[in-house]
């Protein structure tokens, strides 16, 4: 049945690759080639340089606990990007649940679809590496079975973990944002502190290097680390595998039993409008049309995450770029950043802009009022806040970032950068349409495609590249021809708002009444 299963999504997943998507795969793979290749590479270096007797000779204070040193800081960023780039979107739990009709067992159906999703490449890049890194550490070959559970351990809690902050975030959204604006604000407050005086504080309160590798021994990178290079008999060995093994069968066996109840308990959100002050607000300024689809994605949980992840990239980010002494890296990557500001925001929208309500549209188009001016109105009232946002981020890069470029250059680069990806998620709407789920352990994304997502990442850095780079003498031209092409969307747009209905009629309309 497992061949079935994987057979069945393979052939799904080719069913809809077009060419575009093709070489957007290819690329991926690329990637994560590369990866992988970086990974393992700068692991195998790290572990093994301080053997090479010219390497020993060139750097005198190389020590053993300096050594240690690098091994615990390296194990703890492996350990950060691993919980970054776990994937948990091989569920796909809406297409596969309709195994069940066909006969899949349940329970085999739960088990498969976690199994298939720790095969997803991303994961087994970084457990493969994380296994090779402490292999190569180990003092004796009964601490082997050790490093292994411990591996699928670290898989097994960074997976988990995931799924609970989701509902965490849900459940205590704002506590959560202004606790980590206060967490920023003080991290940038003691960085600010410590550049302006960094030999006096250094001096007097920077730690021996012991107490730093003590304390880096007890973060998760270095807990990985300890089972492989820490000295302990059988007896230890044996208590620590027992353990471990029976925290992966536990967690393991939550993820059974939580993908199980979502595979037979789909969770429909059902969203009260009535006496609701967030509709009220949103109705009043925004309009009906324009008002209830606002507040369809403020009401999501996915969206209030991804709110959480567009405020702490940029804060984090961009201070960092700041401190770099490359102008150069600094003019791309910094505009690039805050642009994707209201691009992030307009892509909750707009990527999926038929998906929230699903079949409520059959009922809109039975409306009195014209169908193009309700979708008007909605296409209007999405862009509305982004763009609120993208003026706001412009405005202070021109007075507190004059080194970005000119006003004119800065004004006209991000509007044209902001138009581009309007276009592209026009687009995705209506040929990437997808319900959106309230599915209670579904990681597949739950509101736009992935092939969307996959396709915006690419995007990002690829037109920041084309926009934001520098040319010099050729920076006029590249201006130029920006504003008008911004001129050509705006008044084609503007022009042929009938295009809205046409495509929800040929696109949207069928994919509708075929859903259940």
């Amino acid at each position: 049945m497992l061949r079935k299963l994987i057979l069945l999504n393979w052939s799904s997943f080719l069913s809809r690759l077009s060419k575009f998507q093709t070489v957007l795969v290819i690329g991926y793979i690329i990637f994560l080639l590369i990866l992988f290749s970086n990974l393992l590479g700068s692991a195998l270096v790290i572990v093994l340089f301080d053997k090479n007797p010219m390497v020993l000779k060139e750097l005198p204070w190389l020590t053993p606990e300096i050594h240690y040193l690098i091994l615990l800081v390296f194990a703890n960023i492996l350990w950060i990007l691993h919980f970054s780039f776990t994937s948990t979107r091989l569920l796909n739990m809406e297409e596969n649940r309709k195994l069940l009709s066909f006969g899949y067992p349940v329970n085999k159906l739960a088990w498969h679809l976690n199994l298939i999703g720790f095969f997803h490449p991303l994961n087994i890049i970084y457990n493969f590496t994380w296994t090779a890194f402490l292999l190569l550490q180990i003092k004796h070959v009964m601490y082997i079975p050790v490093v292994i559970i411990v591996v699928l351990l670290n898989y097994a809690i960074i997976y988990s973990f995931k799924h609970r902050f989701l509902k965490i975030v849900e459940k205590r959204f704002k506590l959560i944002v202004f606790s980590t604006i206060f967490l920023l604000f003080g991290t940038f407050q003691a960085i600010a502190i410590i550049s302006r005086q960094s030999t006096r504080v250094l001096s007097s309160y920077l730690p021996s290097l012991s107490s730093i590798n003590g304390f880096l021994e007890y973060l998760p990178g270095g807990l990985l680390l300890s089972s492989a290079t820490k000295d302990y008999n059988l007896a230890t060995a044996s208590a620590i595998y027992g353990f471990c093994a029976l925290l992966v069968f536990l967690i393991f066996r939550d993820h059974f039993f939580k993908t199980k109840e979502g595979l037979q308990s789909p969770v429909n959100q059902k969203l009260k409008k009535q006496k609701n002050r967030l509709w009220i607000f949103l109705r009043k300024w925004l309009g009906i049309n324009a008002g209830k689809f606002y507040y369809y994605v403020i009401s999501h949980p996915y969206n209030r995450l991804q709110a959480l992840t567009i405020l702490l990239i940029p804060a984090i980010y961009v201070p960092l770029l700041l401190y770099i002494e490359n102008d150069y890296l600094s003019a791309i990557l910094i505009p690039t950043m805050l642009a994707a500001i209201p691009v992030a925001l307009l892509a909750m929208g707009m990527a999926n802009m038929y998906g929230y309500e699903h079949r409520e549209f059959l009922l809109h188009k039975q409306f009195p009022l014209s169908f193009e001016k309700q979708l008007k109105e909605r296409f209007l009232g999405i862009i509305t806040v982004p763009l609120f946002i993208f003026y706001l981020i412009t405005i202070g890069e021109i007075v507190y970032l004059p080194q970005l470029g000119t006003v004119f250059g800065i004004y006209i680069a991000n509007t044209f950068f902001f138009l581009c990806f309007m276009i592209v998620f026009l687009w995705s709407s209506f040929y990437y349409f997808q319900k959106a789920s309230y599915t209670s352990f579904s990681f597949k994304h739950p509101i736009v495609s992935q092939k969307v997502t996959f396709m915006m990442t690419f995007l990002i850095f690829g037109l920041g590249y084309t926009i934001f780079v520098p040319l010099g003498d050729f920076e006029l031209y590249r201006l130029w021809v920006m504003t008008a092409l911004i001129g050509a969307i705006v008044i084609y747009l503007w022009q042929n708002m009938e295009v809205l209905v046409n495509a929800f009629n040929n696109k949207i309309l069928m994919q509708i009444w075929k859903e259940h």
